[in-house]
């Protein structure tokens, strides 16, 4: 099967589009056999990367029962998942935060990628991961999976007609009376320049300016309150420093 890494700051809004893509695909009851197919299952990476920690998380993702015995055993852990993910017809399995797997030993990176193989081979479903983009290099490490993963990058934003969109969408949505001047060049790179392009980081100022709009009474975001240090204190901008100076500076997206 044809496997996917998609890659991303934090903050850029990953899990998101994770759980977007799994809510639309959800199925109704099939009342003949009495299961509510699950054809996309969404699962999150355990701290360590042990088969026993991975299929608790899968169990836990499709709400299945766990049982004390079944934990104790490796093999009747994956069995019981392996079982429990035909019976609800499962066609791909989602896994996020994928970047958890390098805190593990290199033999234990190694066992989990073999791991991933054979879930994939046995279960004919597609693996999409996601995580940070250091995740690369664990995934990359196995010959077999770098021939069957493709990588999508979801890159930071930059200061052009994409990010205005974002940006008008965002603000119509916040309770004030007033319209916001928020379309401009200036506006698009100050948020650009102090977020790092990160999608979270950009919502967070936006909200607390409009907040902010509210309190004063000025009911509307402009450039001037954008650039109030305090909208900006304690927002990370972990993307920072993999902009490209260029594409800031001619308003690129």
């Amino acid at each position: 099967m044809e496997n996917l890494l998609l890659l991303a700051e934090s903050g850029m809004g990953k899990t998101m589009l994770l759980q977007k893509f799994r809510r639309d695909r959800a199925t109704s009851l099939d009342r003949a056999s009495g299961v509510l197919p699950k054809p996309v299952v969404l699962a999150l990476m355990p701290d360590e990367p042990s088969e026993e920690a991975f299929f608790v998380q899968v169990l836990k993702a499709v709400d299945a029962p766990l049982h004390l015995p079944a934990r104790r055993n490796r093999l009747s852990l994956r069995e019981t998942t392996f079982r429990i993910l035909r019976e609800l017809q499962t066609r791909m399995l989602m896994i996020d935060e994928i970047n958890s797997i390098l805190v593990g030993s290199a033999r234990q990176q190694r066992y989990f990628l073999q791991l991933l193989r054979f879930l994939s081979n046995e279960l004919q479903v597609a693996i999409v991961c996601a995580g940070v983009p250091e995740a690369r290099f664990a995934l990359r490490s196995d010959p077999q999976l770098r021939s069957r993963v493709s990588d999508i990058a979801l890159e930071p934003w930059r200061a052009g007609p994409e990010l205005q969109s974002f940006v008008n969408l965002l603000v119509q949505g916040l309770p004030l009376r007033q319209p916001s001047p928020v379309d401009g060049t200036r506006i698009r790179r100050l948020l650009v320049e102090r977020s790092g392009g990160i999608t979270l980081s950009i919502c967070r100022a936006l909200e607390r300016a409009g907040a902010a709009a509210i309190r004063n009474g000025k009911e509307r975001i402009d450039l001037a309150a954008l650039e109030d240090p305090e909208i900006w204190r304690g927002i990370a901008s972990a993307g920072r420093g993999q902009l490209r100076p260029a594409a800031l500076a001619n308003g690129q997206a």
